[in-house]
């Protein structure tokens, strides 16, 4: 990953809480927000190093999230720097969560959680996409669940493409706001977990996580390829509505090993085949032969742009099929009007221009358009005088 050199270089692990009041301070890559310009600050989240509130700012008609940490040490402070970094690069993209700023709360504010330093965030008004798609999943239809998979890969694509590796993509991670995807937390998480010694939810993370993780005969770092094959694990639990291997007995152990071996959810009945060979090659236990994210990029637009065709060819054959309604603003027959079809055409037309509409009784007929054209023929067919015939055409057709 590239440098960018508008950030110190810090030696020593001591200097990062300084570095973050001086970056502050400076005002030149964090803005500092007043705690005190925050009100109705309610919790929404928390997780194994800090919690998350929801909060207003100022007179705002919307929120901004708020990120606390349990213990704010030289080791989590260096990787929320770290975060900053990350963020500073691809904070312009619409399917990543912006990083907005940062509270510093002194000791004579009320500070929230008791946590010196809060960070500003993006607000997510439909919390993660494993709950979105809890509450969601039956009223989505293949089309949402591909721009869902679409604005997932865009936002993967943004971060390899800036030289970063995710490494801890999971359905918590990805957030919904208006129906559009948020990419979180580009792997601060697991950074401190690393650093801290701090256990994480394993099942959670065993899912999802690259099999190659878990081979001991080797060493394995996550790096982009394993952010593919989490992305095929996600694309595979937006067409199923739930989480992997969630009926699974929680043996981490025993299911890493599985997963390790091959293990790997079965498709959803209804899932298009193109989509399950997408997601099957993005899991495939090789990394080298996994997709790269702009593959994966290119191959679901090419999906979603096939299902949108195959939905406008499925419109039209429906519409073919609808029987024709004829109502009031069409052809109504009243009932006590009797004709036949050989009496003479000029005094039915006649008939139809003294009938009063608002006092006869109609009747509807439900008729395929078919059937009434070839009627309309048929009947033009048995009238012998050219003039009967162009009367009636005339007439339909300035009706």
């Amino acid at each position: 990953m590239s440098d960018n050199t508008g950030f110190k270089s810090i030696a020593e692990s001591n200097e990062w809480v300084k570095w973050i009041n001086e970056a502050v301070a400076a005002k030149d890559y964090i803005k500092s927000y007043e705690r005190k310009h925050f009100s109705d600050i309610q919790e929404i989240d928390s997780g194994s190093y800090g919690k998350v509130y929801r909060a207003s700012w100022k007179n705002s008609q919307g929120y901004l999230a708020l990120k606390s940490f349990y213990d704010l040490n030289n080791t989590i402070a260096k990787e929320i720097i770290h975060e900053f970094k990350l963020q500073h690069q691809v904070n312009f993209h619409n399917n990543i969560i912006r990083f907005c700023g940062i509270i510093i709360s002194y000791e004579e504010e009320n500070q929230v959680d008791n946590s010196k330093y809060l960070l500003v965030i993006e607000y997510a008004d439909s919390g993660t996409l494993r709950s979105y798609l809890k509450q969601h999943f039956e009223n989505l239809t293949w089309t949402d669940k591909f721009e869902l998979a679409l604005q997932l890969s865009s936002a993967v694509l943004c971060l390899h493409d800036q030289g970063i590796a995710h490494r801890d993509l999971h359905s918590n991670n990805v957030l919904i706001h208006q129906s559009v995807i948020k990419l979180t937390d580009f792997g601060l998480s697991k950074r401190i977990e690393e650093s801290s010694n701090i256990q994480p939810k394993l099942h959670e993370k065993v899912t999802y996580i690259d099999p190659k993780i878990f081979n001991q005969v080797q060493i394995y770092s996550l790096n982009k390829k394993s952010d593919i094959y989490s992305i095929g694990i996600l694309f595979w639990e937006i067409s199923s509505g739930r989480p992997p291997f969630c009926n699974e007995p929680c043996d981490d152990n025993n299911l890493a090993i599985r997963i390790l071996h091959g293990l790997r959810e079965a498709p959803i009945s209804d899932t298009p085949e193109d989509y399950i060979k997408l997601y099957t090659d993005c899991w495939n236990s090789e990394p080298d032969n996994r997709p790269t994210i702009n593959q994966v990029a290119d191959k679901l637009k090419a999906i979603s742009t096939k299902n949108n065709n195959c939905n406008i060819n499925a419109d039209v054959q429906l519409l073919g099929e609808q029987p024709f309604k004829l109502k009031s603003n069409v052809i109504e027959v009243p009932k006590n009007i009797k004709y036949s079809p050989f009496e003479n055409l000029s005094q039915v037309i006649q008939n139809f221009g003294k009938i009063n509409i608002e006092e006869m009784e109609p009747t509807t007929y439900i008729v395929p358009v078919n059937i009434i054209v070839d009627e309309i023929i048929n009947i033009l067919n048995k009238l012998e005088e050219v003039e009967e015939k162009q009367e009636i055409l005339n007439y339909l057709n300035n009706y």
